[in-house]
């Protein structure tokens, strides 16, 4: 369908807001009304609307965030300001005594048309409704992607499972490779958008999944394919991968268990957390290395790469952020460990 290759494009040109939302959201009733809720035909459709709703909701949030950023800037000068000035305000009181006198013979000044106090706030009321009330909007968006993607995923890994089951007994199985590459993409799409909604380790869990067959897939290809672009890109997909479970592990709150909230399965102790992630962090960084080596390989066969060196730019981007992360922490413990001599110490004292 010319409608769905549409939509694609507008969210890989991060337009998602500019129409694939609509587009996907009446694909899926069609869809439904075709092939059925539950059929693997749905099963695209129902994704990319979740993914055109993720991907506009996290394109919206980068404004907001910015804002913040600007407000706390000004928040910032502004103290500085009041600081700066306050040691020109017994000058200022002087002045203004000075002038009372004055400004009793002067004329009346008219009335001004600077906003009152209510009226300033009211439409700080009103910011705020708005703010709140896209907030709430964002949340929805969300939540119905999440549920979207989640229907997709479902029905594929059925219908996988089903096919593996049946064996060779069923012969006649056109959907069963294209739902093998399509499920680590799926489960990358609900952890993007269990990490939006600050679902930290359900975001981890959906990460580690995808991973397993990133790494599955990579090694049938490196096999079958050798070096090749396939190789490439499937080499970092799994880093890719790697390295988001790591970043997922690090914004879990600091002093609860990493636990799903579904299923409630432990996936690392509380004090264990950082350290587990360290181990991915260093995993990604030795497949980076692999995947920029190959990067290299191909690029002197003059090899078109595409977008593969900008994706991997980007990749070695993000193991950076994941490395300072990791090094805050290993800061803040040896401030704690440095503080504790003098506790003890203290108590000696006493």
């Amino acid at each position: 369908d010319p409608r769905f290759e549409a939509g694609r494009t507008l969210i890989q040109q991060g337009m998602a807001n500019e129409g694939a939302i609509e587009i996907f959201s009446t694909l899926v009733e069609e869809c439904i009304a075709k092939h059925g809720e539950s059929s693997i035909e749905t099963s695209p459709a129902f994704f990319e609307y979740g993914n055109s709703l993720l991907r506009a909701s996290l394109a919206a949030s980068i404004p907001a965030e910015e804002e913040e950023e600007e407000e706390e800037e000004v928040a910032s000068e502004t103290a500085e300001a009041a600081k700066n000035a306050a040691g020109a305000a017994a000058e200022a009181r002087q002045k203004a005594a000075q002038e009372e006198e004055e400004q009793d013979q002067k004329p009346a000044a008219s009335i001004s048309e600077t906003p009152t106090v209510a009226e300033n706030s009211q439409d700080a009321s009103e910011d705020v409704d708005n703010k709140e009330g896209g907030e709430e909007q964002e949340a929805d968006d969300l939540q119905l992607s999440l549920e979207m993607m989640e229907n997709a995923y479902s029905i594929l890994d059925e219908y996988q499972t089903e096919q593996e089951e049946a064996g060779n007994e069923n012969a006649d199985r056109p959907y069963l490779d294209w739902t093998r590459e399509q499920l680590p993409r799926m489960l990358l799409g609900i952890g993007d958008c269990l990490a939006a909604l600050q679902r930290h380790a359900d975001a981890a869990d959906a990460y580690s999944r995808a991973l397993e067959w990133r790494q599955t897939q990579l090694d049938q290809i490196a096999k079958s394919k050798g070096e090749s672009l396939e190789h490439l890109q499937s080499q970092r997909r799994v880093c890719e991968a790697t390295v988001l479970i790591a970043e997922e592990l690090l914004a879990c709150p600091e002093d609860e268990d990493v636990v799903t909230t579904e299923t409630q399965s432990l996936i690392v102790k509380a004090d264990e957390r950082v350290e587990y992630a360290r181990g991915y962090y260093d995993k990604a960084r030795d497949s980076l290395q692999d995947t920029v080596f190959l990067l290299g390989k191909l690029a002197s066969k003059n090899m078109d790469l595409g977008t593969e060196k900008e994706d991997v730019c980007f990749l070695a981007t993000m193991i950076m952020g994941v490395g300072e992360t990791l090094a805050a922490f290993d800061e803040q413990e040896a401030e704690k460990q440095a503080l504790e001599p003098a506790k003890k110490k203290a108590k000696t004292v006493d």
